[in-house]
């Protein structure tokens, strides 16, 4: 079997195909899934901190409100019935705690609110027993309490006007009831399988939305091991059952607890499953389409190019006839070698035209044809640029007094100094007779000003080839609005040039806008 250029072109295309969709689809899979990953880390660690700093405000607010009822508290100390009127006002009034006491020194309760069966008791549980003993603000560990509720306790200190110690004013959080800490974080802003949750100091949990948590040690939780540090941050972690998440984690500096909002990697996982495969569904139909178009195209470029090798080594030889070549190479070593040889010459001599028809054969610079070119090309790329038009002053003397040849080295002179005050991105071109184009790229009028005003002075500095002085006139435009067509252009600046001719010469005037 012969192996033909359409048998190669085809085999290379298909192997090319597979080998483009199964490296995009790979690398765009773990690209994606990178991306995914660390935006969700990135989105629970900002959750995390905004939920954390609003619990913060929250302990706060409840701090700030005790405090101001502590000194209204201890006034009354001995009166229980007014204690009592005054915690149902704060709790009416405040919907953070689920109760509120007042504990003596003795750790004996005298009042609370609501009466939840406790005042005239002693108090023995470890929040209370804090309290006392820390005799300032604080919020407790989560403990169990005399009703066998799970709460924290958010105190702070009562003193009497001769700085004696009272007892403390107290507001309680039901851990595993409806409280404030549920109302901030029950809801994430996710719904796919994210939750919050809460752990203490001590690595318990404070809040999680399965109610059966409450109450649990996680401090072998890498996460919570971090919050114990009272570091915040984003990570991997693996929860409780072994399922791996992308967990956020803030410490919170008022209660030293932590807040942690994380979401199963699983979902990020698929979601760039999902993205990959959508890019693969997408690119199907232009991928079919792509190899039934190259199919035909193949058919079509192999017959000809078969047939023109064929053609071209039967021409090499001295004959006219076609010849079989029995190996699947011939068509690009015939091609190579014939069309090659051809196409540099040719390309040669296209390059040796193009560069005369763009060439003013006197001075060297670029001519009017290739001014217009490039123009366009500036104008279609919306490329800001300046223009400036030079006219040698009384260039008819010049020749009617030294002669043509005289004239012409005058015109060579001045392509000199154009040359000299330009970049290598700028273009000099010659229009015809004594009139001469500078095209300045990425130049606003101020800049060019200053090249006209340098090209102005460097010609009437020096010498010209007629042993005397020679001055130039200039016109500058700068070109920087798309509405205005180049005709427009090059009349504001002739104007200019004209201004400077009739103001005097030797002189360089901006075109007005």
């Amino acid at each position: 079997m012969i192996k033909t250029l359409r048998f190669w072109i085809m085999l290379l295309l298909t192997f090319t195909m597979i080998g483009i969709l199964g490296i995009t689809s790979i690398a765009g899979y773990f690209v994606e899934k990178e991306n995914v990953v660390d935006n969700t880390l990135k989105m629970n660690n900002v959750f995390s901190a905004k939920l954390a700093q609003l619990t913060e405000e929250v302990f706060e607010g409840m701090q700030s409100q005790l405090q101001v009822k502590a000194f209204e508290v201890s006034a009354d100390i001995d009166d229980a019935e007014k204690l009592t009127e005054e915690l149902d006002v704060l709790l009416s009034s405040n919907k953070n705690f689920n109760s509120l006491s007042v504990v003596n020194r003795d750790g004996v309760v005298l009042a609370t609110a609501p009466d939840v069966g406790i005042v005239g008791s002693k108090l023995e549980t470890p929040g209370p027993k804090e309290a006392l003993y820390e005799r300032k603000n604080l919020i407790s560990a989560p403990y169990q309490a005399t009703t066998g509720r799970l709460l924290v306790l958010i105190s702070t200190p009562l003193w009497n006007d001769k700085n004696e110690y009272l007892g403390f004013l107290s507001g309680t959080i039901y851990l595993q009831e409806e409280n404030s800490i549920r109302d901030i974080l029950g809801d994430h802003y996710a719904t796919d399988g994210s939750y919050v949750w809460v752990v203490d100091r001590n690595g318990i949990i404070i809040y999680h939305p399965v109610a059966d948590r409450i109450g649990t040690s996680v401090v072998e939780n890498d996460v919570a091991q971090k919050i114990m540090r009272h570091e915040s941050g984003a990570q991997k972690v693996l929860n409780s059952n072994g399922q791996e998440y992308l967990a956020g984690y803030t410490f919170i500096k008022a209660s030293k607890w932590g807040v942690v909002s994380q979401t199963p990697i699983g979902v990020s996982v698929k979601s760039a499953a999902d993205v990959v495969s959508r890019m693969l569904l997408y690119a199907l139909p232009f991928v079919i389409f792509f190899f039934f178009v190259t199919i035909l195209l193949t058919n079509g470029l192999a017959s000809p190019l078969r047939k023109l090798a064929l053609y071209s080594a039967s021409l090499r030889e001295g004959e006219r006839t076609q010849t079989a070549i029995p190996t699947w190479y011939f068509e690009a070593k015939q091609l190579n070698e014939t069309i090659r040889e051809y196409a540099e010459w040719q390309q040669q001599t296209v390059d040796e035209y193009k560069e005369r028809s763009y060439t003013d054969a006197l001075t060297g610079l670029k001519n009017r044809r290739y001014q217009e070119e490039m123009i366009a090309k500036w104008i279609r790329h919306k490329k800001p640029f300046s223009l400036i038009m030079i006219d040698i002053d009384h260039f008819k003397q010049v020749n009617d007094t030294y002669g043509h040849q005289v004239g012409d080295e005058v015109l060579k002179f001045l392509a000199e100094k154009m040359c000299e005050v330009v970049r290598s991105e700028d273009v000099c071109v010659r229009l015809g007779g004594e009139e001469f184009v500078m095209l300045l790229t990425d130049t606003n009028h101020t800049d060019a000003l200053k090249i006209a005003e340098r090209l102005r002075r460097n010609v009437a500095a020096v010498v010209c080839p007629t042993n005397d002085i020679i001055t130039v006139s200039l016109g500058v435009g700068y070109y920087h609005d798309p509405e205005e067509t180049v005709d427009h252009l090059f009349e504001r600046v002739d104007k200019a040039l004209y201004r400077a001719k009739t103001e005097g010469r030797n002189r360089v005037v901006l075109a007005e806008e």
